[in-house]
């Protein structure tokens, strides 16, 4: 479990960091990295499902969650949603 409240934990970012691998983070409302993680995957398989549910798979491991249709597109190769405490 993570060291940070639920009140710091703001959100996820999913940034494509090369081909076959994701970078997931976990970031506080105030900007700092307070979570990481790495998503690996066969390169020929990279399409937004599959790196949407590797990032939920990830915060759910701090306990959070977050709603897919909530995913914000951050440039081509990066993605944010805000989190939310597990129920």
């Amino acid at each position: 479990m993570a060291d940070f409240t639920e009140a710091q934990a703001a959100v996820v970012r999913i940034e494509r960091a090369e081909p076959g691998r994701w970078d997931l983070s976990v970031i506080s409302d105030s900007g700092v990295t307070m979570g990481h993680g790495v998503y690996l995957f066969e390169p020929d398989r990279d399409d937004a499902q599959d790196e949407v549910a590797g990032a939920a798979e990830f915060v759910r491991d701090y306990g959070f969650r977050f709603e897919t249709d909530a995913v914000v597109a951050d440039g081509p190769d990066a993605f944010w949603a805000p989190l939310l405490p597990l129920d």
